[in-house]
């Protein structure tokens, strides 16, 4: 698997929360490189920065490993405790997450009416790698 972030070489700023989850999940050295460069990186890469808890070998080990783990929170845990933890962990952000999502969308919207986004569309359109001034 390869994993990126593609917005700032497209012309935009990040959107859809990533702004504020990838820079909450991982350090600000790691978000900053991830978000600014857009570079690609393998599953490896995504597991020794924190992105993601298991890089796997093959999409076939996918669900034999989510199974798993699903039925040792279900085997080992109680489901009330579990109910009530997720709903704590995901409320903590809400708030955050909200005021975070209207500065992204004020940032793409400004980013939509600069010419690098035109420019940018129309080197994909032309299946070119954009170039900024």
């Amino acid at each position: 698997a390869v994993v990126s972030t593609q917005s700032t070489g497209l012309g935009i700023s990040p959107g859809m929360g990533g702004s504020f989850t990838i820079p909450s999940k991982l350090s600000n050295q790691v978000a900053n490189d991830i978000i600014l460069t857009g570079r690609t990186f393998t599953g490896k890469e995504a597991k020794e920065m924190g992105i993601v808890l298991k890089s796997l070998p093959t999409k076939s080990e996918v669900l034999p490993e989510s199974l798993r783990l699903a039925q040792q929170i279900v085997d080992t845990t109680s489901s009330i405790a579990v109910a009530e933890t997720i709903h704590l962990l995901r409320s903590s952000q809400l708030e955050k997450i909200a005021s975070q999502l209207e500065l992204e969308a004020e940032a793409q919207a400004r980013c939509f009416a600069a010419k690098d986004y035109q420019m940018a569309l129309a080197a994909i359109r032309a299946k070119k790698l954009p170039v900024f001034d």
